[in-house]
């Protein structure tokens, strides 16, 4: 869509209104002029969607416009139920934060009406010591942190999100798989206890921790 005014292909959108066919009303980034466009959207179309519950995932489809652009963290509506998308799979088998509807493959969700579980793993030199906490979905795991689990304080070193490894920075729990540390012994104030969170959930590999 062009500016009448100077042909900028640059806008912003002021106000969208309709459903089959959207009326925009748009402001040129270049040069301030603020016009109309009307856009005769397509059919919409089935994506396939896949949706996580806790260690379960169960498979859809969504009806979306293939012009609309999705994100990672958009909130969807399923079926009356709500779930945010944790991941985008587009049609080169990429993972992507953003991408038209045209070119998605598969779309990675999760439950809003449940928390996040995420796998605790802290390793003695060998020996791991593994746990479930379950927590809200906007909890924030910080590699760096100090945390204590049970009668165990330990630092995180790395995260396993949904698509890659974090060394560094933070991630969601909407998108955390596992999170990874050692023992800390230094005196020092936790930032967080996820003793109340862990969620027990029987294992042959699992040892626990009040052992």
């Amino acid at each position: 869509m062009k500016c009448p005014v100077c042909e900028s292909e640059s806008y912003e959108i002021l106000k969208s209104k309709g459903k089959h066919s959207k009326e925009l009303l748009l402001k040129c980034e270049e040069c301030g002029n603020i016009y109309k466009e009307t856009i005769i959207r397509e059919k919409p179309v089935d994506v396939r969607i896949v949706i996580s519950e806790f260690e379960k995932s169960k498979k859809a489809f969504v009806k979306l416009y293939p012009d609309e652009v999705l994100m990672v963290d958009d909130i969807l509506d399923l079926d009356g139920k709500e779930v945010a998308v944790n991941s985008i799979e587009i049609k080169t088998s990429a993972r992507v934060y953003r991408s038209p509807v045209s070119d998605i493959e598969t779309i990675w969700a999760s439950s809003m009406d449940i928390p996040s579980r995420v796998g605790i793993s802290v390793d003695f030199g060998g020996r791991v010591i593994s746990k479930k906490v379950e927590v809200d979905r906007d909890f924030e795991f910080t590699v760096g942190d100090i945390v204590k689990l049970g009668n165990i304080i330990f630092r995180i070193n790395s995260l396993k999100t949904i698509e890659r490894k974090v060394r560094k920075g933070f991630a969601k729990a909407s998108v955390t798989k596992r999170v990874y540390g050692r023992p800390f012994e230094e005196q020092k104030r936790p930032a967080y206890d996820l003793t109340s969170k862990i969620k027990v959930i029987k294992s042959e590999n699992e040892n626990e921790l009040d052992e």
